[in-house]
């Protein structure tokens, strides 16, 4: 990726809780992306990961696995369990199979094998740097035992779940995709850490050739604004319905969406103009028919990786106000609020005054080609802080450093 070789290899194992192309996680295609990254710069990168996906529906790993185009072999471990081996962008993958398992509960079943392939990562590969996240027991221990071994850890911390020392007294450094949330740290515990930009590997977002006719919403979930989502999709399918207004599942499903609405006594079944789509394991699939996406996270989000992935693709994004959307955005988006009584306990559809704004936004740049075309150039010029010309080797100074 343009970025003079090391003079000495630095051997990193990235050591994950979960599918590392999870297409319902941006912290595990981040951290992922981050290491395609080093090992394109001369880094000696492995990756310890399972099959879990935070998806809600059944995830096949295999086809995940067939989708992205690699190729793998699997034999038997510790008794039952699978072990999936590959190598995919110059990164040797160890994948522990837990079946139907979500990250956060694997560890009961499978946690002796994945200890058991991590202490023999450690002997064989002898990584200088462990790059990992989570703070279950099990991970903690793991990250002791690295570090107790003289393995730097450096922990990627995506969200603000980790409100306690417990979970960084093992640590050495920490990785943040923004300022927010480093100055969040910062306040909360003193913590100090290095915010990057969220990195991308182009080849998987960036969409050759648009056709933007959608407003796109991705993830219908409570922390994600579902509730406010459902009135949009409401208020759009009947004063225009002309307007595309597409929702692509991730974690959360379009159910969810659907029974919102039947809450607040609306079918958005009906509107022809609502199109439900499921997840898809290709990010840049994402983008190829959309005019402009919506973030109207309620939670305090890190860094929307999906605001990043559009940015690249030139697609204007509306989001809200809350945590560090605004500096994810850099000025390429439309930042307006969300009603202050929306909070991720809510669950019923906000009052349809509560999206007029959004509404006039999306009308605007619906209709209005040169308004459009100024948002895409303002889209254009924030995505460069993603590209990995501005990002590479900002990773790769922490890294060689860390």
């Amino acid at each position: 990726m343009g970025v003079e070789s090391l003079t000495t290899e630095r051997r990193v194992l990235l050591a994950l809780p979960q599918f590392p192309h999870d297409p319902a996680s941006g912290a595990a295609r981040t951290a992922t992306t981050i290491c395609e990254m080093l090992a394109a710069a001369s880094f000696n990168v492995r990756t310890l990961a399972t099959s879990a996906s935070e998806g809600n529906e059944h995830f096949d790993v295999r086809r995940a696995l067939a989708t992205a185009g690699i190729h793998f072999q699997h034999q038997t471990e510790s008794g039952e369990a699978k072990v999936f081996r590959y190598i995919h962008r110059e990164i040797e993958h160890t994948l522990l199979d837990t079946g139907d398992e979500q990250p956060s509960n694997w560890q009961q079943t499978s946690g002796a094998q994945y200890d058991f392939l991590f202490a023999e990562e450690l002997a064989t590969f002898r990584p200088h740097i462990l790059l990992t996240y989570g703070g279950q027991e099990g991970d903690v221990r793991r990250q002791r035992f690295a570090r107790s071994i003289g393995c730097r850890v450096v922990f990627a911390l995506f969200n603000l779940g980790y409100f306690s020392h417990r979970f960084f007294d093992q640590i050495d450094a920490v990785l943040t995709p923004s300022e927010f949330l480093s100055t969040r740290y910062r306040e909360k515990l003193g913590l100090r850490s290095t915010p990057l930009p969220t990195p991308l590997h182009l080849e998987d977002v960036l969409v050759p050739e648009r056709n933007p006719r959608r407003v796109t919403m991705i993830n219908p979930s409570i922390g994600k604004g579902v509730m406010f989502v459902a009135r949009l999709a409401e208020e759009m399918g009947m004063r225009f319905p002309e307007i595309p207004f597409e929702v692509i599942e991730s974690r959360s499903t379009s159910r969810l969406l659907v029974q919102a609405g039947f809450v607040a006594g609306f079918d958005l079944r009906r509107h022809r103009s609502l199109i439900l789509r499921p997840s898809t394991s290709l990010p840049r699939s994402l983008y190829a028919h959309t005019r402009l996406l919506l973030v109207p996270s309620v939670v305090e989000e890190a860094s929307g990786r999906v605001v990043a992935e559009a940015l690249v693709n030139c697609i204007p994004v509306i989001a809200s106000e809350r945590g560090g959307l605004p500096e994810n955005c850099a000025g390429g988006g439309f930042i307006l609020p969300l009603p202050s009584t929306l909070t991720p306990q809510t669950r019923r559809p906000v009052a349809a005054a509560d999206v007029q704004e959004w509404i006039e936004t999306i009308v605007a740049l619906y209709r209005d080609e040169k308004f459009y075309e100024r948002a895409c150039a303002r889209a254009r010029e924030a995505g460069k802080r993603y590209l990995p010309e501005s990002v590479v080797q900002k990773y790769v100074e922490f890294f060689k450093q860390a």
